[in-house]
């Protein structure tokens, strides 16, 4: 039969005890303890699963105490100062109970050491039997799983949060950390965008005013600087203005500037346009006083009497003249150290007939445009001063000019076609300029030319036929060219010829017998080309010519009959190829007491005397015949002298 040992349990409801139960003996009535010692068993194993659920739900509101006070402190809940909340006496007293034991007397100790010895050597004694599965849970059973599920949920809330929590932090940190570097970036970008503008500022203000700090200085605006309403007369005269300048009248520093303020505060005669005084006075006014400045007046002119009074008084604005209307007629200017440009505004004054500024090296700048506006200009005389650039078309259309004179000037481009409509011009000379191109001869015979003078310049070609057409001209200057082929044979229609000058040029050919038909003729000059041929004799028939130069050509044959030629103080004949004898007709011009100043037959030498001196200079030729006595034995105060000519008969000559 088996034995079951007795337990004893002792505690209450506040408590149970830890007192472990006693072993008894076993009686011979085992069998009717049978049931009893069941009971105690059941009664002991149900009293162990109420404290067991009663220390799993004191641990489980423990550990959900706990729980609740962290998930709290993460979320923001609970109390307010965050402590995890107190027990309730309750759990105290259950915790209480369960700590402690009551306590056992010597006896019992005894009696418990001898059953546990006895239990161990007797086989009989069946130790602890285990524990019988788990029942179905009372109403408290089903209340301690509902705190378990609780405390699960709790769990996994305060599990994910402490999983998202770092996650989302770390994100935040990041967007945050990205968001900066961004900032950063643009901000310094913008600052070397700043950086770059303020250095490219300070360079061009130096570029503009100069290293001087005063003009880097940045000074504050003021009342001066603060635009102020024009009255109604400064507006009237500035509708005026906008007439005759088209640029420059905002343009601080500019000589239409300068004359703007000038006649709004400076002028003393304070003209305001009204029906007494015409636009056109007001006009005529200022295009003066930017002739000034533009000229600078203020500081380089010789007279210092403009900018006062009328300007047609004769007391003030020297150099002006004008007609019985007030209206300037002539402007004329002579080595009055004008420098500076010409201003367009001239052609505002439609009255001018004479503009001469002459003698002024530092004057330059083009040749306004506007003064083909200027209808009834007659006499242009802008000469010997450094102006650029080429005749503006717009001059052609000034068709009462008579007389323009550019020479001396810096001055090139050409002769265009539209000079036909000057038909009132009748002296152009252009020496000594830049010049190129040919002549217009067709488009020149229209006009009333009766100078034309292109001394030095560039044009080139032939001369052409054309200039028999021109039966007014009188002088004829072409020298210091590049002209070429033959003297044209019809120049000789130009019967009212007095002077012509083809030096310095490459013209071929023989001298036309032509030239014998111009009566009027009293300079004839063809030095230094490449001629060819004899002398015409009909040079002899030219009873007014003066000068006659022939020389540095390749001229051939004798020298003809010239005793008609009463009025040559000057023959050139030099460096040619001239043969024979030299006639006895210059004899004859020694003893009428016209003999020629100078005769220049071959290299040409000036002869020095220490009183009066006429004389010939003789260089070899191939003269083959005796010179006359007649010319050597001369008076007293009149000598010869020639380098020693090979083969020649001399007597009664001087040293």
């Amino acid at each position: 039969m088996v034995r079951w040992s007795s337990f004893v349990y002792g505690g209450d409801d506040k408590g149970r005890s830890s007192r472990r139960p006693s072993q008894k003996n076993l009686s011979p009535f085992l069998e009717e303890e049978e049931d009893s010692d069941s009971r105690e068993m059941e009664s002991w194993e149900h009293s162990q699963d109420d404290h067991d659920d009663e220390d799993s739900l004191n641990s489980d509101e423990d550990e959900l105490c706990s729980i609740e006070s962290s998930v709290s402190s993460l979320t923001g809940a609970g109390s307010k100062k965050g402590k995890p909340r107190r027990p309730s006496p309750r759990k105290k007293e259950l915790r209480k109970g369960r700590s402690k034991k009551p306590a056992m007397s010597a006896s019992e100790e005894k009696v418990e050491m001898q059953d546990i010895e006895r239990g161990a050597k007797d086989p009989l004694v069946v130790p602890f039997p285990a524990a019988p599965e788990a029942e179905p849970r009372t109403e408290r059973s089903s209340k301690f799983a509902g705190v378990s599920e609780r405390l699960k949920t709790m769990k996994s809330k305060l599990s994910f949060k402490s999983e998202t929590e770092p996650n989302e932090l770390k994100r935040s940190q990041a967007a945050r950390n990205s968001q900066r570097r961004v900032y950063y970036f643009w901000g310094t970008l913008a600052l070397v965008v700043f950086i770059a503008i303020i250095a490219g500022s300070v360079v061009i203000a130096q570029r503009r005013g100069g290293s001087n700090d005063e003009a880097n200085e940045i000074i504050p605006p003021t009342a001066d600087d603060v635009q102020i309403p024009m009255t109604n007369r400064e507006q009237a005269l500035m509708d005026v203005f906008e007439t005759v300048s088209a640029v420059g009248l905002e343009d601080e520093g500019s000589p239409q500037f300068k004359a703007k303020e000038w006649m709004f505060h400076e002028d003393l005669l304070k003209l305001t346009p009204s029906a007494t005084v015409p636009a056109q006075r007001i006009a005529q006014r200022y295009a003066l006083a930017v002739f000034y400045f533009s000229t600078n007046g203020t500081e380089t002119w010789s007279t210092h009497n403009w900018l006062k009074g009328d300007e047609c008084s004769n007391m003030y604005w020297t150099g002006i003249s004008c007609n019985e209307d007030n209206e300037v007629r002539a402007l004329a200017f002579d080595n009055a150290g004008i420098e500076g440009t010409i201003p367009e505004e001239l052609g505002t004054l439609t009255m001018l007939e004479n503009l001469v500024l002459k003698n002024h090296p530092r004057l330059g700048g083009k040749i306004p445009a506007g003064l083909g506006e200027l209808t009834v200009l007659g006499q242009l005389g802008l000469y010997n001063n450094a102006l650029t650039g080429g005749i503006p078309n717009e001059l052609y259309s000034a068709t009462h000019l008579n007389y323009i004179n550019l020479q001396n000037n810096q001055l090139q481009g050409g002769l265009i076609l539209r000079i036909e409509k000057l038909r009132n011009l009748e002296r152009l000379i252009l020496f000594n300029n830049n010049f190129s191109g040919g002549l217009p001869m067709r488009q020149l015979a229209r006009t009333g030319i009766r100078f034309l003078g292109l001394s030095n310049n560039n044009f080139a070609g032939s001369l052409p036929e054309q200039i028999s057409n021109l039966p007014l001209l009188e002088y004829l200057y072409l020298d210091g060219n590049a002209f070429t082929g033959v003297i044209p044979p019809n120049m000789g229609r130009l019967t009212n010829l007095v002077s012509f000058n083809f030096d310095h040029n490459t013209f071929t050919g023989p001298i036309p017998t032509e030239l014998g038909s111009m009566k009027r003729l009293e300079y004839a000059s063809v030095q230094q080309n490449s001629l060819s041929g004899e002398i015409p004799t009909e040079i002899a028939s030219l009873g007014k010519l003066r000068t006659l130069n022939f020389g540095i050509n390749a001229l051939t044959g004798k020298v003809p009959d010239l005793s008609n030629l009463s009025s040559l103080k000057h023959l050139h004949l030099h460096q040619n190829e001239l043969t024979g004898e030299i006639p006895g007709s210059l004899s004859q011009l020694l003893n009428l007491g016209k003999f020629p100043s100078r005769i220049s037959f071959s290299h040409l030498h000036s002869i020095r005397s220490r009183h009066y001196y006429r004389g010939i200079v003789l260089e070899l030729q191939q003269f083959r015949r005796r010179v006359r006595s007649n010319i050597w034995c001369c008076q007293p105060e009149r000598s010869l002298s020639f380098r020693q000519p090979i083969g020649w008969n001399h007597s009664c000559w001087t040293l």
